[in-house]
């Protein structure tokens, strides 16, 4: 079924791949396994071409197995190819064929995309097994476990790598029955990721205290290791913010609290602008509220864009938002959002949570606050009144990200954990 007949050659990627023979005995070969990938611009799917790329000139030797790209869902033209190899700046990807929904996704259809690709995937492990070294699944989602599961039956070490805890998020919101047959699965699958695996990779130290108490695991055996931002694309553009101009960008789904920021800007000064750059479920009822608010004339829905874009709205907003939920087990993350604002150097007011308290203190980048209207007002009016406070903000935004969230030595981390542990 695969062969190494018509895989891609040195000549035609640029880079050293896993199956080739030379001198060299000391190479490590890594199969990472992910539900997403660029060209996907969602899910975390640049995390680990960004790792490959920063371990280019060591002895870690990658291939990438993934599905075609297909999420946004309907942004994609379907393929119907079982399998395909490519390169994606330099990266072996393997791509096997799953489901791919519409852009009207049921949740059938998403179970559908997650379960046929981790079948199909595990059926990869059991035809290469002997090529790899070792096998990293990123999740989300767990269903990735799976060819992980089996990879560490066959004798392959197995580290996971894990940037949210949706199992109990999903619980909290009543999105899941714990009595189900599904949800039964996917925690029996989190389970042997935990006690089987050999290393667990987390986005942050909460995330591991986390999934340590929860599991009985010990510190040792999780690495943090956060999403890094890219420095090429997010840059700082000093004095072109407009100082009118408050942003949020990301997803506008359930985990964010928007009700109480949008009241929030109600209350201040009519010269203010928002434009909330993103797209989800809930766009039709914010929109809605922002009416009910006689707020509508202020604020901007600017749908999905592209992440230049996005970096286009950041620059020039002299405040950017961080509204999350304060009661669904989020304390463990540092939304990416908050880090790309942060290293154009847009200071932030930001709900008040575990991981963005310590990114608070240790940057002195923005405020945080109580899901509170009148907290949200009075902490947005200190940062956009005071123009010597807001640049010694913005300055505490880009030398954090500096020293916290470069590719370069989140890289360095990850190469370490691989070293380690094969």
């Amino acid at each position: 079924m695969w062969s190494a007949a018509d895989l891609p050659t040195r000549e035609r990627t640029g880079v050293k791949l896993m199956y080739e023979t030379d001198t060299d005995t000391s190479s490590t070969d890594i199969l990472v396994v992910t539900q997403f990938f660029p060209p996907e611009g969602q899910g975390g799917g640049h995390r680990w071409q960004k790792f490959v790329q920063q371990h280019a000139d060591t002895e870690l030797n990658y291939r990438v197995v993934c599905p075609p790209p297909s999420y946004p869902f309907g942004e994609f033209e379907r393929t119907y190819r079982p399998y395909e190899r490519d390169t994606v700046d330099g990266v072996p990807v393997t791509r096997l064929w799953t489901y791919q929904p519409d852009g009207d996704a049921s949740d059938f259809a998403r179970i559908l995309n997650y379960g046929v690709f981790a079948v199909v995937a595990t059926l990869y492990v059991l035809c290469t097994w002997w090529r790899y070294d070792c096998v990293v699944t990123m999740s989300t989602p767990h269903t990735t476990f799976l060819p992980g599961i089996v990879a560490k039956a066959l004798g392959r070490r197995w580290i996971v790598d894990l940037f949210d805890t949706w199992l109990d998020n999903a619980v909290e919101l009543d999105y899941v029955d714990e009595d189900s047959c599904g949800y039964r699965f996917v925690a029996w699958l989190e389970r042997r990721a935990f006690h089987d695996g050999d290393h667990a990779i987390v986005l942050t130290p909460t995330m591991g205290k986390f999934y340590q108490e929860k599991y009985g695991v010990s510190q040792e055996q999780t690495t943090a290791v956060p999403f890094g931002v890219d420095r090429d694309l997010f840059t700082p553009k000093p004095d072109t913010a407009d100082a009118n101009r408050i942003t949020y960008v990301g997803n506008l789904g359930t985990f964010y609290a928007f009700e109480p920021y949008l009241e929030a800007f109600a209350r201040l000064d009519d010269r203010y602008e928002l434009f909330v750059v993103g797209w989800g479920e809930r766009r039709s009822e914010l929109e809605t509220l922002c009416v009910d608010l006689g707020i509508d004339d202020r604020v901007t829905f600017t749908g999905r864009v592209s992440r230049e874009e996005v970096v286009d709205h950041l620059q020039s907003a002299a405040l950017n938002w961080v509204p999350l939920q304060r009661d669904c087990g989020l304390d463990y993350a540092r939304p990416t959002k908050l880090l790309e604002g942060m290293a154009i150097g847009t200071p932030y007011v930001a709900s008040s949570l575990a991981e963005i308290e310590y990114v608070t203190e240790q940057s002195g980048g923005g405020l945080t606050v109580e899901n509170d209207p009148e907290d949200i007002a009075a902490a947005m009016e200190t940062v956009l009144s005071d123009p010597e406070r807001h640049r010694e903000m913005a300055d505490g935004c880009v030398e954090f990200i500096e020293s916290e969230h470069r590719w370069e030595p989140l890289a360095d981390r990850v190469a370490d954990v691989l070293r380690e542990t094969v």
